[in-house]
């Protein structure tokens, strides 16, 4: 959800700043695949205005944020990356060109839910 929330962020900021130009439809893309198998892959791929090389190798760090004051902990992708990577012993990986948008991937285990058992 916090790579949603700042894909929507990002997207909003930008149809703010771009509003003279013509043609502009902010779009978020997430697709699924199953990869070697035994893993998940899920890309959420925006076509904002991409993230400089600088943001890009902080992103994950915990109180980094791009935001003005009030609007953001810089804690949102600190737990993302926390959760899918140290939790989970998956992959999170941002991959963004200035002016080409923004793809995170996260790649998680495939790990099958027990079965469930009702009691009465």
């Amino acid at each position: 959800m916090n790579i949603l929330s700042n894909a929507i962020d990002a997207l909003e900021q930008q149809s703010k700043s771009n509003s003279q130009q013509a043609g502009f439809t902010p779009s978020i893309c997430i697709r699924t695949q199953v990869v070697s198998g035994d893993r998940v892959a899920i890309h959420i791929i925006d076509n904002g205005s991409g993230i400089p090389p600088h943001v890009r190798a902080r992103l994950f760090e915990p109180f980094f944020t791009t935001k003005p004051i009030g609007s953001g902990t810089g804690l949102g992708l600190a737990i993302s990356y926390q959760i899918v990577v140290e939790k989970h012993g998956g992959q999170l990986k941002c991959f963004s060109e200035v002016g080409q948008g923004t793809e995170f991937v996260i790649k998680i285990p495939i790990t099958p839910f027990p079965p469930c058992r009702i009691t009465k």
